[in-house]
């Protein structure tokens, strides 16, 4: 099975295609505020660097978020249009659970810096299970966390909450691409950012219409 793995909830953009445990080709690179210009061509690169064809794709993982509001609106846009045209499986990836997976410590925090000190957070145990789901919070939630459970902190940057350093997590592309390879495919209408929190734009607009 060769599946496309498209991720641009960050400031880097991962592009990969993976079949049977090895990565055939990828690309990784930090593009702040470019994603919409660079991602199409990324997915491009990698398919001809591996010398495959868009309709030897059997299935597309796109990360929906949380994260950058553009960037999870720009990754998700692009897998959807890729998936309808070829008629492919699509399967959304939450941003929070691939940075634990490859860990197998009791508890682990996934945190993703949404400013101001909040955070998109989630707590997971050894099989990835959700302990406490998926949420937008600020730094006291994250402290009540950390001194009740003592897990291991995993973020997608490297951060600093008190006196720890949190290094920034390297995706496992192989490790995520596993876990979710038997999770079934959704119907490509039904595949939506995971936004977690509305930018603040958009909030005030609801705030007006309230």
């Amino acid at each position: 099975m060769i599946c496309l793995f498209i991720d641009t909830t960050f400031k880097d953009v991962s592009i990969a295609l993976v079949e049977d445990n090895t990565i055939l080709a990828s690309i990784n690179k930090s593009i702040p505020n470019e994603h919409s210009i660079y991602t199409v061509s990324f997915i491009d690169d990698v398919l001809k660097e591996a010398k495959k064809t868009p309709d030897m794709v059997d299935r597309i993982l796109v990360v929906n978020g949380p994260g950058s509001f553009t960037g999870v609106r720009i990754g998700v846009t692009i897998a959807k249009t890729y998936a309808y045209l070829l008629k492919k499986d699509i399967v959304p990836v939450s941003s929070l659970k691939m940075l634990a997976l490859g860990y197998d410590d009791e508890y682990i925090l996934s945190l993703i810096d949404a400013k101001h000190d909040n955070y998109y957070l989630a707590l997971y145990d050894s099989n990835y299970n959700e302990v406490i789901s998926e949420q937008f919070n600020n730094i006291s939630k994250v402290r009540e966390i950390i001194d009740k459970y003592h897990p291991r902190i995993v973020s997608n940057q490297e951060m600093t909450i008190d006196d720890m350093v949190i290094e920034k997590r390297e995706l496992d592309i192989v490790q995520i691409v596993n876990y979710y390879k038997d999770v079934k495919g959704m119907n490509v209408h039904l595949v939506n950012p995971n936004y977690l929190k509305l930018p603040q734009a958009m909030e005030e607009i609801n705030d007006k219409r309230s």
